[in-house]
């Protein structure tokens, strides 16, 4: 019932909650969860109570059920951000992928992808993935740099340029000088100095 409710299917949330056995541990809060995302669709008053109850239970380590909440009263953008600021990554792609619109998932994939190149984390290799599904090349080329990968950011600079998906111009050009500089230097360090 959780998912239905955070990908917005609330009739099939409510069936769900509804099936909860009476002898369940969960079966009172279930029933109270579907009267809840029964009646959600009502006023603007109920969803700025329940946006404040959610940022309770958030605040409160009730992270999921916050969540669920923002959710219902079409709020998932805020949700992701909350997974994210709590460090649920994977939960906030899954719910952006599954519920927003693409300008909306973009942004929360754009976090990702910075969240994978920080320091913390460093699985850069994974932020480009990211960054290449947004359509990001310039950042794309960042990162590789920033990995001293300068072969593959050279071939993947040449690809950009002759697809035109990037031109080089002022704000671009000292970045691709750096690239292709960097890679003078790589073969001319291999010995291919006829080919720097």
């Amino acid at each position: 019932a959780d998912s239905y409710v955070q990908l917005g299917q609330a009739d099939r949330a409510v069936q769900l909650l509804l099936e909860t056995e009476s002898e369940s541990d969960n079966y009172y809060i279930d029933c109270l969860k579907a009267c809840l995302v029964a009646s959600v669709r009502s006023s603007g008053a109920s969803q700025s109570t329940i946006k404040l109850v959610a940022t309770n239970l958030i605040a409160s380590g009730r992270l999921t059920e916050g969540v669920q909440l923002l959710c219902l009263i079409n709020k998932g953008l805020d949700a992701c951000r909350y997974l994210q600021t709590y460090g649920a990554w994977d939960h906030a792609v899954w719910l952006a992928k599954a519920s927003l619109e693409s300008s909306d998932c973009a942004e929360v994939l754009k976090r990702w992808a910075e969240h994978l190149s920080s320091p913390q984390v460093n699985q850069k290799s994974r932020s480009v993935l990211v960054l290449l599904s947004l359509g990001q090349f310039y950042k794309v080329l960042e990162v590789l740099y920033s990995m001293r990968n300068f072969d593959r950011a050279t071939l993947f600079l040449e690809a950009c340029l002759e697809f035109r998906v990037l031109k080089y111009s002022e704000t671009t050009g000292s970045l691709f000088e750096a690239i292709y500089l960097e890679y003078a230097r790589y073969l001319i360090n291999l010995g291919l100095c006829q080919a720097a």
